[in-house]
């Protein structure tokens, strides 16, 4: 079994990705949709070249994995090591949409998605 750094096990640093517990809420919604178990979550991955990141509903993480755990839901976001960098000073929120879709947000923390 891969080792996997769950922050959840051990309290999370400041200086990792904050989940937001509306973002939990909508990344379980999520996942259980499409069928995916407890040890699966939201993927996010930085694109090459771009400012923008990619998000999929992953079954399980990668080997290397950081995996970032929201305290109240439990819901797991799984981060490669070079965007685990990129998102460490970041929160993950959610809006909904008017077609009642979850739209994921990565803002700078203390900021809000309005």
């Amino acid at each position: 079994m891969p080792a996997v750094f769950d922050p959840a096990l051990l309290g999370q640093p400041e200086d990792m990705l904050h989940i937001t517990p509306e973002a939990g809420l909508a990344i379980q919604k999520l996942t259980r949709a499409q069928g995916v178990g407890e040890g699966g979550g939201l993927r996010v991955e930085a694109r090459a070249g771009d400012r923008g990141f990619g998000m999929s509903v992953a079954a399980l993480p990668d080997e290397t994995d950081v995996v970032v755990t929201e305290e109240t839901t439990g819901a797991r976001v799984m981060l490669d090591t070079v965007t685990a960098d990129y998102v460490d000073d970041k929160a993950l929120d959610v809006s909904d949409t008017v077609e009642s879709t979850a739209r994921f947000t990565l803002t700078e923390r203390g900021t809000t998605t309005d």
